[in-house]
Formats: structure tokens, C-alpha cells, sequence
């Protein structure tokens, strides 16, 4: 889903779509002629390998955040920004961003958790 900067009003506007076992809900609204604020929230589950064995588990997320996004580059004091320089809004290639981020933290299964504990 892409929407152009300059169609994005200053009221909040609810957006929901999945993506692979992931639900991205959340809403977004304009605060500035270049910038759009975006609270989002992902929840779901998908396989992932266990980084302690490395074997397929499922690995659920309930994440929230609020992110910015900048028409062209950003000069502000927010540190998670992202700047399009298409003048659009592109909610898949960010919701993806902010899963693959969630993705690169540690993630053990039951195994390896247990393991770990003692």
C-alpha cells in the first residue's frame, strides 16, 4: 500500500493489512507539509530459526511503535525516520523494515530457552 504525501490529511486515518501470518494495523496522519507520523502496530506469528539451534520454531510478535516519514531528506530531532524520495508513503516496504527489525533481535526456542535458564 503507497499512498502520495500530498493526499495524507493532518486527521488520523486507520490502515490494517497481513503479511505473511503478521498483521500491520495502525494509523497515520500528517504533522508537518513533509512529514507524516504513523503509530503502528504488528502482531501474528511466522517461523523463524532458533538462534541458539538453529531449528524451525514459531515465533510470535506483539509489537507497537510510532515512526516518521519524511518527503525527501530529514532534518529534525526524531531518530526513527524514514525519507522516501518518492513522495510516497510506502506502508509495505516499512511494516516489512520494522518486522525484519524485530527479526534481528536474539530469538531462542523453548529448547534453548529452558537451556539457557539453567
Amino acid at each position: 500500500m503507497k499512498i502520495e504525501f500530498r493526499k495524507i490529511v493532518p486527521d488520523k486515518k486507520p490502515f490494517s493489512f497481513e503479511k505473511g501470518g503478521v498483521v500491520f494495523d495502525g494509523s497515520f496522519k500528517k504533522i508537518s507539509s513533509s512529514v507524516v507520523e504513523i503509530d503502528l502496530n504488528f502482531s501474528g506469528s511466522f517461523v523463524h530459526s532458533c538462534d541458539g539451534c538453529a531449528e524451525d520454531f514459531e515465533l510470535s510478535v506483539d509489537e507497537t511503535s510510532k515512526l516518521f516519514v519524511s518527503d525527501g531528506v530529514y532534518s529534525g530531532d526524531e531518530l526513527d525516520v524514514y525519507e522516501s524520495f518518492d513522495h510516497f508513503v510506502d506502508f509495505d516496504k516499512i511494516c516489512e523494515s520494522e518486522l525484519e527489525t524485530f527479526k534481528s533481535d536474539y530469538h531462542y526456542c523453548k529448547k534453548c530457552v529452558n537451556k539457557f535458564k539453567e
